[in-house]
């Protein structure tokens, strides 16, 4: 790591704190993330969970990881370093609101670089404004931080954090020991509504309160919409509150009949309900979306981005 310089710190997380970082040979800024987690060996570090998702995942819409570096016990990962967050973005007051033609392109990108994870068996579980980076320009997007990830067909129970809470689908709340990829698709019509208004959809400070407020929005459950989370929240002692909810164009008044469409399929109660990020791409919300420059136009573009990528050397 004697080649790197720190520049500041960008933030912490729950598996890492991140710098942004000069490479003093090459004069490249870099994002360096040093785990919490120590490792005793190489080994055991390529086989921690993000590494070895970021070394399958090759896709312009998800973090680019560099480099794997240790000293002693401690594992530092290099990333390319981007502008800023999508949180960062949204709570700078200065910033004119998105358009809708900002926000299907931006959606688009996160549902290729999804659909390129879940298709190479990983799923993010903490998709929120925080782990989704911008490049300078704001036209590029990409998916980071998968300190939580898991493989599709990893053995349940998954721990029960997972998500920040106002992103967290309704299952996780009730602690269903099965997650899948639909958690990912939840997180996206909590974020897709909070790019029309700059301001969460589900915010509470507990999870009784985010359950509220999702009642208050979609309506609460019933047995035809999700008869299983009702048993899940008998089983953890939980009562639904008994609300209808709200049309969705009452609180996103900007938003396209399409866009309203998408955003209330991925906030399907019921998991099996929620279209997979290759079913959003084929949505009508993105009928007129331009190609994006680095997709070979002469192929299906709208699916060029999401072959599996062989495994890296690193």
């Amino acid at each position: 790591m004697e080649k790197y310089v720190k520049i500041k710190k960008l933030g912490e997380g729950s598996y890492g704190i991140v710098y942004e970082a000069l490479n003093k040979l090459t004069g490249e800024v870099v994002a360096i993330k040093k785990l919490k987690r120590k490792c005793s060996s190489k080994e055991e570090c390529k086989n921690l969970i993000e590494v070895k998702a970021l070394r399958k995942m090759k896709h312009p819409n998800i973090v680019k990881l560099k480099e794997i570096n240790g000293k002693n016990a401690d594992v530092f990962l290099v990333f390319e370093c981007m502008e800023c967050s999508l949180y960062d973005r949204l709570k700078n007051i200065r910033m004119v609101s998105f358009s809708e033609s900002e926000i299907k392109n931006l959606c688009f990108q996160l549902f290729q670089g999804l659909a390129h994870m879940h298709g190479n068996g990983y799923f993010h579980r903490d998709l929120k404004p925080d782990n989704l980076l911008l490049s300078k320009d704001h036209g590029i997007i990409k998916i980071a931080d998968l300190g939580q990830a898991r493989e599709t067909d990893g053995e349940p129970p998954y721990t029960d954090y997972v998500t920040t809470r106002w992103y967290r689908a309704p299952e996780v709340f009730l602690r269903s020991s099965v997650h899948d990829p639909a958690v990912d698709m939840w997180a996206m019509g909590a974020i897709m509504a909070e790019l029309f208004t700059r301001q969460p959809l589900f915010k509470g400070d507990n999870g009784g309160e985010v359950l509220y407020k999702i009642c208050s929005v979609i309506g609460s459950p019933t047995e035809s919409k999700w008869s299983l989370g009702l048993q899940l929240a008998v089983n953890v002692n939980y009562q639904f509150p008994d609300l209808l909810g709200v049309p969705l164009a009452s609180l996103l008044p900007s938003a396209s009949s399409e866009a309203l469409c998408l955003i209330a399929t991925l906030l399907s109660w019921n998991p099996c309900l929620r279209p997979t990020a290759m079913e959003a791409l084929e949505h009508p919300f993105f009928d007129d979306v331009t190609p994006p420059i680095h997709v070979n136009k002469d192929l299906p573009w709208k699916r060029a981005l999401l072959k599996p990528a062989r495994s890296s050397k690193i």
